[in-house]
């Protein structure tokens, strides 16, 4: 364990000392800097100052509480209304909400497909919680709330959404006036999607959100992969590797050289995570409090909930980088000199391309079947799988359900790799690679047997 220990301490220091990670951290960090802190930057520049805020909006309020003080579509407007004017960038508002109690405005999905006046409709209605209960008693009825937008402004979606949120609220303070409402829940309104467009988001936000999330996610296996590779051949090159191999056991320094890179790439990811912390908080300060510059509009007016995005993000860049690790240590236990590494490692750099170029043309293209495939071929997945849970094509639990089937790659593969290494760390065969791995695999056959034939006559 000690030698473990000091194996992993010694490949972790040596990457977080050199000059390349320095570099790279502080282009990554400024990369990832730039693009939280656009939205402020735009709105400081275009600041959306003057901006005419008068979306054509119709409420519809089909609930019991749609007169006098109890008017929740009359509350919903003059919310909206006047946080708008409230807001410090100097937007121009104008009221063109329109509000109705008519049943035959009620909206469907054909809001999508035909002409309308109106750039979005909030639908508020009211549902029995159990239904098999007869009469109106208040406390069996909730308050529910549909939005169908065909082209709102971000600011004034997110003044909706943030005046719908206290509709039950409102309702439960009516209906139980001496009681307090604290523990009511937010009303969360339901999106209703356009039907034309798959999974809710356009084609044109697919491919532009493909390359933003796969980029990263590439250059960090790549280095990954790179780095191990190029450590272990330094350590060939030099002769290094055989005094470390009198020392310890293969499969202790293959397990440590994985290690190494995985907390290598934790505290990397953790680093990349803090820069865009950084950034959304500059961010906020450059906005001066524009409502749609905050990434909490953006959020809301694109209907993604970014934190389980970034959360799967992460683990798939950490367990790709540690899945295509596994592979690179052993073009590196297989390699001679850097210049044979460049050219064993070809196979593999052609998969990653492949999964890399082919998600870039599945985002591009909006080919939805394409980049669900993708999502589940365990060397694609750690690229498409953000994308995929982003688009809407995949709920969270099916995300979980990608980084489980990288997970148990990882494991098998390292099962089978690890007798491998072993038999290859030592070897300097210059043949074809193939033909390296084809004499790897006997050569490791054979140690197999060589050990179970010494422990059965340690046995006796």
């Amino acid at each position: 364990m000690k030698k473990l220990s000091y194996l992993i301490k010694y490949g972790l220091m040596k990457r977080l000392k050199s000059k390349a990670f320095l570099v790279a951290n502080v282009v990554v960090g400024l990369i990832i800097l730039a693009i939280t802190m656009l939205p402020g930057i735009i709105s400081s520049v275009t600041g959306g100052r003057g901006e005419r805020l008068d979306d054509p909006i119709l409420i519809v309020n089909t609930s019991s509480y749609n007169g006098g003080d109890a008017d929740m579509a009359m509350y919903l407007r003059n919310f909206t209304y006047y946080n708008l004017i409230a807001l410090p960038n100097n937007y121009e508002v104008r009221d063109r909400f329109t509000l109705s109690t008519d049943l035959d405005d009620v909206p469907d999905v054909s809001f999508y497909e035909n002409e309308s006046e109106y750039v979005g409709i909030v639908y508020i209605y009211e549902e029995k919680i159990d239904p098999s209960l007869p009469g109106d008693n208040v406390d069996n009825l909730i308050i529910k709330v549909q939005i169908y937008d065909k082209g709102m402004k971000p600011v004034v979606l997110q003044m909706l959404t943030a005046g719908i949120k206290d509709i039950q609220r409102i309702k439960y303070s009516i209906d139980h006036p001496t009681f307090n409402d604290d523990l009511v829940k937010d009303l969360i309104p339901e999106f209703v999607a356009d039907p034309n467009n798959v999974g809710g988001i356009s084609d044109e936000l697919l491919a532009g959100i493909a390359p933003i999330v796969i980029v990263p996610i590439f250059i960090l296996i790549t280095f990954a992969f790179q780095a191990i590779g190029a450590e272990i051949i330094e350590e060939k090159s030099t002769k290094a590797i055989e005094i470390i191999i009198a020392s310890v056991k293969p499969r202790t320094h293959f397990i440590a050289k994985i290690l190494a890179i995985m907390i290598f790439q934790l505290i990397q990811l953790t680093l990349y995570a803090l820069y865009g912390v950084i950034g959304v908080m500059i961010n906020e300060i450059i906005a001066g409090g524009a409502a749609d510059a905050s990434w909490g509009a953006i959020s809301a007016s694109l209907d993604i909930n970014f934190v389980p995005v970034i959360i799967v993000m992460l683990f798939c860049a950490l367990l790709g980088a540690t899945l295509y690790a596994v592979f690179g240590a052993f073009i590196g236990s297989l390699s001679i000199n850097q210049e044979d590494y460049q050219q064993t490692q070809t196979p593999v750099m052609l998969i990653l391309m492949i999964g890399y170029m082919g998600s870039i043309f599945a985002g591009a293209f909006g080919s939805k079947e394409l980049i669900l495939i993708f999502a589940y071929i365990p060397f694609f997945t750690p690229m498409v799988l953000p994308v995929t849970l982003a688009m809407g094509y995949i709920t969270l639990l099916e995300a979980v359900i990608g980084l489980v089937i990288i997970v148990a790659t990882i494991a098998i593969v390292m099962t089978l790799i690890s007798p491998l290494y072993r038999a290859s760390i030592l070897s300097y065969d210059q043949s074809n690679l193939f033909k390296r791995i084809k004499n790897t695999i006997k050569q490791a056959k054979a140690l197999k047997e060589n050990q179970k034939l010494y422990e059965e006559n340690t046995l006796e």
